[in-house]
């Protein structure tokens, strides 16, 4: 059977879970923010990295393409 201590501490109870329930929400605005600002750094140095490693790439090819005309001229000649 329930008695007067027994009533008062489990309204006690669940109005504290009821304030733990609210403390728990978090804003993540911040965190957001932080996250949107990590990802556009991390793109644009993605981008870099990806033109530098392609205009590498483009100028191997040009020489390559050159040396193989040096060499047809030179076996023509």
């Amino acid at each position: 059977m329930l008695n007067l201590k027994s009533v008062f501490v489990l309204a006690l109870l669940s109005a504290s879970a009821t304030v733990s329930a609210d403390e728990v929400t978090l804003d993540t605005t911040d965190l957001e923010a932080t996250l949107t600002a990590n990802l556009a750094e991390s793109m644009e140095l993605m981008q870099l990295q990806l033109t530098t490693e392609l205009s590498t790439m483009l100028v191997a090819d040009e020489q390559k393409q050159q040396d193989k005309e040096t060499a047809s001229v030179q076996l023509a000649d």
